[in-house]
């Protein structure tokens, strides 16, 4: 029952999204209201939660070279698939982008400031000749919970549990659990996490190849004094700028997260290469990082102040190293303490390029992390932000995420909101000469 469980629940949560999904999140609840009621759009008023209002302005999402939550909401109206969930950008055209651009215009966006905990949240209603389209989007980036058209409820489902509700069926279970599932599972099982490797390989090449991006990645790989670890950080950065630069290609996202999808697989396919393992093992030690940063991420929350791929990712990326060297459980839990102080409390300050040197650092801190468990280091447990086990120092990590953090996540935002300038809207690379 728990191997189904944990199967079932990897399978859930690595699914393939188009784009960064912070924004894309915005673009399926504007495509879900547009599609509730059709028309020529006259008016949209979007109430966001305050995370979403001010962390995604700086990212590029394919289709487009604009940036913005208001031309993320009028994109998704104008072009998106509302059946495509993650990949809703997918159907963009030449024509729509440039009316799109229009249209962001007549959004009216309202930051939810007085919300009492963290989550994402975002309810869209859209005006047009033909009534009022309305759509509602919660926990989840393509988690529609309401839906109506003129007034006719269309859709109207219990929203997925919060993190603070701590309904998370993955609470229940240990690194040990984890562990066990990842060494034990038929691989048959696991092969599916094949296309994780591979879409994530494409995004990390076409940064590679063509020095996409700020450049991290790129100038990484090409170090000629680079080792392994200069190699895992390099795969991780360049697949981030790739997408953070709207590269029309999916991601395989972990835990509704792109980047997370990517800084938690590409590491280790950088290393498996390098030490020259057997696809079994890469296989192995990808679903115990998967599982590992879902368990981080459904204890911080999916709208998180803290970093969800450096923190959520770097663990899994810790854990993932050792079983992928021949480790044990015990190191694979040593490996977890020894990178949890390292990356407590990074905060987020939103989707950007520079996630890449976040993710990029946080693969060198897991992998230096799992190096050392390997060697028979070991930090000593209860001190600091260490508990008495790793299980614990994740509990305790979460909480502060959770509850310590709210007031000051709230404030960030409300500096990041006042220093956006949404129009003009301004294109991703001019953002890049700032």
């Amino acid at each position: 029952m728990k191997d189904h469980e944990l199967l079932k629940l990897l399978h859930a949560e690595v699914k393939p999204a188009l784009g960064c999904t912070g924004p894309i999140g915005v673009c399926f609840a504007g495509a879900q209201a547009y599609d509730a009621i059709g028309g020529e759009i006259e008016q949209i008023h979007a109430k966001i939660d305050w995370g979403m209002c001010s962390k995604i302005d700086d990212v590029a999402f394919p289709g487009t070279e604009m940036l913005g939550v208001e031309m993320a909401i009028a994109l998704g109206a104008v072009c998106g698939d509302p059946n495509a969930g993650l990949e809703v950008l997918h159907t963009v055209t030449s024509e729509g982008e440039l009316k799109a651009r229009k249209v962001a215009e007549l959004v009216t966006l309202e930051p939810q400031w007085d919300r009492t905990d963290l989550g994402l949240y975002i309810d869209i209603t859209i005006k047009t000749d033909k009534g009022i389209g309305r759509a509602i989007v919660q926990e989840r980036s393509d988690g529609l919970v309401y839906k109506e058209s003129n007034g006719k409820v269309l859709v109207d489902i219990v929203p997925d549990p919060s993190a603070q509700a701590g309904a998370s069926p993955v609470l229940k279970y240990k690194v040990k659990d984890f562990y066990d599932f990842a060494v034990s599972a038929p691989v048959d099982e696991l092969e599916f996490l094949r296309k994780a490797m591979e879409y994530n390989t494409i995004l990390a090449e076409a940064t590679i190849n063509d020095n996409l991006g700020a450049g991290i990645g790129y100038a990484l790989h090409h170090d000629p004094h680079g080792n392994k670890i200069t190699r895992a950080k390099a795969y991780a950065a360049a697949g981030c700028e790739a997408r953070m630069s709207g590269v029309n290609h999916p991601a395989m996202s972990c835990a509704n997260k792109g980047n997370v999808g990517i800084a938690a697989s590409m590491p280790l396919v950088s290393l498996a290469k390098d030490l020259d393992l057997p696809e079994e093992r890469l296989l192995r030690a990808l679903a115990l990082s998967y599982l590992l940063a879902i368990a981080v991420i459904h204890r911080i929350g999916k709208c998180p102040s803290m970093c969800s791929c450096e923190v959520a990712a770097s663990l899994g990326v810790a854990a993932g190293s050792v079983l992928l060297q021949g480790g044990t459980e015990k190191q694979v839990e040593n490996a977890i303490q020894n990178t949890i102080p390292n990356v407590f409390g990074v905060v987020c300050d939103g989707a950007k390029l520079a996630c890449a040197l976040r993710i990029s650092s946080g693969t060198g801190v897991a992998m230096e992390a799992a190096d050392l468990a390997l060697a028979g280091v070991r930090l000593a447990n209860n001190q600091g932000v260490l508990a008495p086990d790793a299980d614990e120092s994740i509990n305790l990590l979460g909480h502060t995420a959770l509850y310590a953090m709210v007031d000051s996540d709230r404030e960030l935002c409300r500096l990041l909101f006042d220093k956006r300038q949404p129009f003009p809207l301004m294109r991703f690379a001019d953002r890049q000469k700032q």
